[in-house]
């Protein structure tokens, strides 16, 4: 299993409105053992595969997304095989704010693996924000390509001087002038305009691929 299981029963625990001693109830624990397995603290103990399956039984989610963070919480097992043997490839996906630690250490803590084209094999995701009704039932999940180098009107990760947390841009480059628009909407006016020093490209966007939420 990974770091993730926490983060993702506390979700569980948040978005179903139960709490942690109905949980225990229905996995044949004590309250205390389930407030034991979501501390940070010198407390901590740690469930065992047998236990997570079950939380998961119970939430009516996959175990393999509960475990290790891989394909969705509805994804069977057998269709993360299916997409694998049809010529596809798991990357790890990422909040913005665990990016800084991927590049400068790669030891940051992955949230969720998707399946993508083998041609992607090489890239990571990223949670892109929308906006919208969409957000109440899907996550869109961005490529980030570190290889490719980037042209006008590419929407790429990024970070602006005295911001350490990369964000989303579409760049424009006229001269030796970069134009900057937050996201894919360049409907308004930039909100800078740089040179080549003065802007950290991380990667390159792809788009992209849509997780549905439970």
């Amino acid at each position: 299993m990974d770091e993730g299981y926490q983060e993702r029963i506390t979700f569980l625990l948040k978005s179903t409105q139960c709490t942690t001693g109905e949980l225990a109830h229905a996995i044949g624990k004590g309250k205390a053992t389930i407030s034991r397995y979501l501390s940070k603290g010198n407390n901590r103990t740690y469930p065992t595969i047998e236990d997570l399956v079950k939380i998961a039984a119970f939430f009516d989610v996959q175990p393999h997304w509960l475990c290790f963070g891989i394909g969705d919480q509805a994804t069977p097992a057998e269709a993360l095989n299916q997409a694998t043997k049809n010529d596809a490839s798991l990357i790890k996906v990422y909040r913005r704010n665990d990016v800084p630690d991927l590049i400068e250490s790669g030891t940051a803590t992955s949230h969720v693996k998707v399946p993508v084209p083998c041609e992607y094999s090489d890239c990571f995701g990223v949670f892109y924000p929308i906006s919208s009704t969409v957000t109440y039932k899907w996550d869109c999940i961005a490529i980030v390509n570190r290889k490719e180098s980037w042209n006008n009107d590419d929407i790429v990760l990024a970070r602006l001087p005295g911001n350490p947390i990369p964000d989303f841009f579409t760049l424009v480059k006229v001269g030796t002038t970069i134009h900057v628009w937050y996201g894919d909407d360049t409907s308004k006016n930039a909100i800078e305009h740089v040179d080549d020093d003065n802007i950290e490209i991380i990667g390159v966007v792809s788009w992209g691929t849509w997780k549905k939420r439970n």
